[in-house]
């Protein structure tokens, strides 16, 4: 009775003052307009296809199993670029009491929706250091975006959409020293043959325009053959975007990433002629208008040497592989002009391992924020602290012009 008396007068008291409470604390809690809608999408949603707008952000969230010989989930190729843009991945190991089986781990990709259009997303959950093995599953959704508005969809003619959808091409070893015409927002896969087993890969090896094509992260799938066979070989995907108008190269080596002093036992070179869109030339002006500055320009290895055009207050993103177990880090990143950069971030993530892996990788992220206009340089090198002259240390650098 005693108990019943309490209660009561608790729930009397939370009612009074819920009642008194100010209407401008009571505030419904509805989504946030300026985020961006998120569409998640779960193990369950396999084969499905996925229904997004332009401007919306794709979340898969798949989960993996560290006491089941921990295998973890990596993006396989076959995405379109023009279409998504993949914005992060984070995978997470949950806490679990000794002696405890751990329940599960979760891998959670970002993907934003650039354009209209339709492209798949694949993903193999395997061992990170198994990767001349097939997966021992995989997951895919097919992906269908549109227009953020209906205003702003194209008209119903199948012929101008044909036209201005953006194309795919697939170049192989047989098109090594050809030349390629594309348009603005078309997207260059090439594949090579490689074999990660024997330490080699492809790696850009020239000055490729970044104002023209856009390189992405080179991703490495291995040939269908039977369980435990090892030293089987795979493909490298090298995939590149065209954003402006321009004349620029392609070359590629086979190498081994510590022999830095031999050459390529292998290189591929494509010479990418980008046009214009025809819609979009000027009618009588041969002049086109330059194209304005982005407000967030994304770097990793494979951009050494490139210049790149920021505007005002917009980011430079650069994401350096890296590995702090072996005593080298990136340096000298706070060596820049600070009246026209400002570094925001350097932070080092280690890529998914086991639990107790030792001797594992990860990636470096660091963000210059472009103050005010001018020009100026990062210059970073990859090296060990007490070795500052040792052959082994990787240079790195990036010409800025904040516009």
């Amino acid at each position: 009775m005693k108990y019943s008396v309490l209660l009561a007068a608790a729930a009397l008291f939370g009612a009074v003052r819920l009642a008194a409470a100010d209407p401008g604390e009571l505030k419904p809690n509805l989504p946030d307009p300026e985020k961006p809608v998120e569409i998640r999408v779960t193990t369950g949603d396999a084969n499905k296809e996925i229904k997004a707008k332009v401007g919306e952000i794709i979340v898969v969230e798949l989960e993996s199993y560290a006491a089941d010989n921990y295998y973890s989930w990596t993006e396989l190729p076959g995405r379109s670029e023009s279409v998504l843009e993949a914005e992060g991945r984070d995978a997470k190991m949950r806490e679990y009491a000794i002696g405890m089986v751990r329940a599960g781990d979760k891998t959670t990709f970002r993907y934003l929706v650039k354009a209209p259009g339709k492209t798949e997303l694949t993903f193999g959950c395997g061992r990170p250091w198994e990767q001349d093995k097939p997966p021992v599953s995989s997951f895919s959704v097919k992906i269908s975006a549109e227009a953020a508005d209906a205003k702003d969809a194209p008209a119903a003619d199948a012929k101008a959409d044909a036209k201005a959808a953006s194309k795919t091409y697939e170049m192989t070893k047989d098109d090594d020293g050809k030349t390629l015409k594309v348009k603005v927002g078309d997207v260059i896969r090439v594949k090579l043959k490689s074999n990660r087993t024997t330490g080699y890969s492809w790696v850009l090896t020239g000055k490729t325009d970044a104002k023209l094509l856009k390189s992405g992260e080179v991703e490495y799938k291995v040939d269908e053959h039977p369980a435990g066979m090892v030293g089987v070989g795979g493909n490298d995907f090298c995939t590149f975007t065209a954003l402006a108008p321009g004349k620029t190269d392609i070359s590629l080596g086979y190498a081994r990433p510590w022999e830095k002093d031999k050459e390529p036992a292998q290189v591929f070179k494509l010479t990418v002629e980008v046009e214009a869109d025809a819609k979009a030339a000027p009618a009588a002006d041969t002049k086109a208008a330059a194209p304005a500055a982005a407000k967030e320009v994304r770097l990793n290895d494979g951009d050494n040497g490139k210049s790149v055009k920021v505007a005002v207050d917009g980011h430079i993103v650069l994401t350096l592989e890296a590995n702090a177990t072996t005593g080298f880090s990136w340096t000298g990143t706070d060596k820049v002009d600070k009246d026209i950069l400002k570094l925001e971030k350097n932070d080092y993530v280690e890529n998914s391992n086991p639990n107790g892996m030792l001797g594992v990788g990860g990636r470096n992220t660091i963000v210059y924020r472009a103050l005010k206009k001018g020009k100026t340089k990062i210059d970073l090198t990859y090296m060990q602290p007490w070795e500052p002259d040792s052959k082994f240390n990787t240079k790195y650098s990036i010409t800025v012009e904040v516009e």
